[in-house]
């Protein structure tokens, strides 16, 4: 948490200055220094006693201030915001997750709502919303123009309450959505084997998402034992959470060096995680699959392991989103959530500007089985051939049949690795 001093703000018109700049922590030395600066607080100072004293109907000073805070804030960019008391002691006490009512992930981007990644098993994911679908109308009432705030505060409500939505996605035409709100539950890690690999999803960057893979890992080790090659971490999709948790989830395979940085303007807002020792996978092999709606921590931990050559990235660009926040209190007014940093990888790459790129670009596909109208010839056609089980499609054509291409690619790519590991060891 940034905290910040104010000094004494000289009195400009209106008479209302003084606890704007307060507000807005500008040092009296700040004003003397910067005549133009000066002049424009005195502007706004002007507008908002015009507003105050002539507007047709009487608006309380509280409302105009925060307005005029929540206006500054949401010019800079979507994730700085005004908290008021209460909705900052909510968020503290996690009584609002950000994935309640319809499992979405959203950013603004030229006025509307842009959907980052629906949550897996959520009712936006289960409408078939998709990454950069744009939301331009909540009950009838138009996006533009709205915060990322006022965005969520429309879509969020109690669980069992009906919410409509139209949504834009490229080259279609506008679609109209009903959906019902719920609570969301915890997106958990999930885990399963191919041969000699496994595959861990992990939809949301939670608190607790470290022992959850960490428990993944150690079920695979033991299902699979020595013929244990590595794992497929699926992130496609991923599109928020705690960058602490991912963080901490990246130091459980790297053994030293730095895990990511952040870059920013101020003294004390820059920091470089470093990894601790120990890798729960003790060098294994691993994939990280990610894709635009790779966003936020995920995007932290795709890039620490893409960055320190643990694991090889594959798929497509990953959302860019990498700016980093912090709580600035406002006395009894509340906090202002400003971002102050961005998140870069371990060789310096900014998140927030270039994404993360994978060594391997796989476009997204359906793996299609040729149906075989016209069967080739091959032994089992002669006279007096072995008899073969029935049954169509082998275990591994059927496991193909409900991959898709990226994934197929991936656990392809991790065997191997796992043969070359292999090779060198012997």
């Amino acid at each position: 948490m940034t905290m910040h001093r104010s000094g004494r703000a000289r009195r400009a018109g209106a008479g209302v200055l003084v606890a704007l700049a307060t507000m807005t922590m500008l040092t009296a030395d700040t004003l003397a220094a910067d005549a133009k600066t000066y002049s424009q607080l005195n502007l706004f100072g002007d507008a908002y006693d015009r507003v105050r004293r002539a507007y047709v109907e009487k608006v309380p000073d509280e409302m105009l201030v925060r307005s005029a805070i929540n206006g500054l804030l949401a010019a800079l960019d979507p994730e700085s915001m005004f908290l008021t008391p209460e909705a900052y002691k909510d968020l503290a006490a996690n009584k609002v997750r950000p994935y309640d009512g319809l499992g979405l992930e959203l950013t603004m981007s030229e006025g509307v709502a842009r959907v980052i990644a629906p949550i897996d098993g959520g009712p936006a994911a289960q409408a078939g919303l998709l990454t950069d679908d744009l939301i331009v109308d909540i009950n009838g009432t138009p996006v533009y123009g709205l915060t990322l705030a006022e965005t969520l505060e429309m879509l969020q409500g109690s669980p069992g309450t009906k919410v409509d939505i139209v949504a834009v996605r490229q080259g279609q035409d506008p679609f109209r959505l009903a959906l019902t709100r719920v609570a969301v539950a915890e997106p958990a890690v999930t885990w399963r084997t191919r041969g000699g690999e496994g595959y861990v999803r992990i939809p949301y960057f939670t608190p607790n998402v470290t022992a959850q893979v960490t428990k993944a890992v150690q079920d695979l080790s033991a299902k699979l034992g020595d013929k244990f090659e590595g794992v497929v971490f699926d992130v496609r999709g991923t599109p928020g959470g705690s960058v602490e948790a991912a963080i901490q989830l990246a130091d459980a395979f790297l053994r030293d060096g730095t895990i990511a940085s952040v870059k920013g303007r101020a003294e004390g807002d820059s920091k470089t995680f470093t990894a601790t020792p120990g890798d729960i996978l003790n060098g294994k092999p691993m994939v990280v699959v990610i894709n635009g709606g790779t966003a936020g921590p995920a995007e932290i931990f795709a890039g620490a392991l893409k960055d320190r050559t643990r694991a090889i990235a594959l798929g497509t660009t990953t959302f860019k989103k990498g700016s980093a926040q912090s709580l600035v209190p406002m006395g009894d007014l509340g906090y202002v959530q400003l971002t102050t940093g961005f998140y870069l990888t371990p060789k310096g790459t900014s998140i927030q500007e270039q994404g993360i790129e994978p060594e391997t670009v796989v476009e997204p596909a359906q793996v299609i089985l040729p149906e075989d109208r016209f069967p080739r010839r091959t032994e089992a056609n002669l006279k007096a051939a072995l008899d073969i089980p029935a049954g169509g499609m082998t275990a591994q054509q059927a496991e193909a049949a409900e991959l898709d291409y990226q994934l197929a690619r991936a656990f392809d790519l991790l065997h191997a690795l796992a043969l070359v590991r292999q090779f060198a060891a012997n």
